[in-house]
Order: structure tokens, then C-alpha cells, then sequence
């Protein structure tokens, strides 16, 4: 089940469940943060713990740029101003279709 809204702060762990795994992941889904991969069979476990809390992890994007501009490039090989783009007119569509607009929008 998936459940979203804007109005309050919901659970945000999500399992995924397959054939040959479960993948939890604390918090919420949407934020870096801890997880933990289960082989369906033979007991085998992965748990990753985030060193950083999700408000820390401009860092990542930080540290991402600076060695873009060290390499000299001017869009990241990893994601692309474009595909960025292209994720903030989808998100932008979903505002429109539910009926959000934002404060500086009006």
C-alpha cells in the first residue's frame, strides 16, 4: 500500500518484495538513509546504516560538484541538469493534477 499527502507527517519506511529479496527501508523512502536487503533464501542479510541524517545530505551533492568543477566539466556525468529538469516538470505536473500551488506561485 502507498499512501502520500502534503497535510501531515506520515510513516515513511517502504518494503520492497521480490522474488529473491526484501528490501526495508527506515524513515522515509524518499531520504537517504538506513536499509536493510534479506535474500528470500539462506538467511543472508545486508543492513546499510546512513552515516548522515537526510538534512546532511547536501553534502553528497556538494562534494559531487566540487569534483565536477575539478574535472572541469560543467554537468554532472551522474545527473544531468536535463534529467533534473525533466523530474521538476513531472513533479510540477502532479502539483498541477492535485491542485497545490505554492505561496510564490499565486
Amino acid at each position: 500500500m502507498l499512501n502520500t499527502t502534503l497535510f501531515s507527517n506520515t510513516p515513511g519506511g517502504a518494503v520492497v518484495a521480490g522474488r529473491d529479496a526484501t528490501l526495508t527501508l527506515d524513515g522515509q523512502f524518499y531520504a537517504p538513509g538506513n536499509f536493510t536487503l534479506a535474500a528470500s533464501q539462506g538467511g543472508q542479510v545486508l543492513r546499510w546504516e546512513e552515516p548522515r541524517n537526510r538534512y546532511d545530505q547536501l553534502f553528497y551533492q556538494a562534494e559531487h560538484f566540487a569534483w565536477c568543477v575539478g574535472q572541469g566539466l560543467t554537468d554532472s556525468p551522474i545527473r544531468p541538469l536535463a534529467r533534473v529538469l525533466e523530474n521538476l516538470s513531472v513533479m510540477d505536473e502532479v502539483r498541477r493534477q492535485i491542485g497545490v500551488i505554492f505561496n510564490e506561485e499565486r
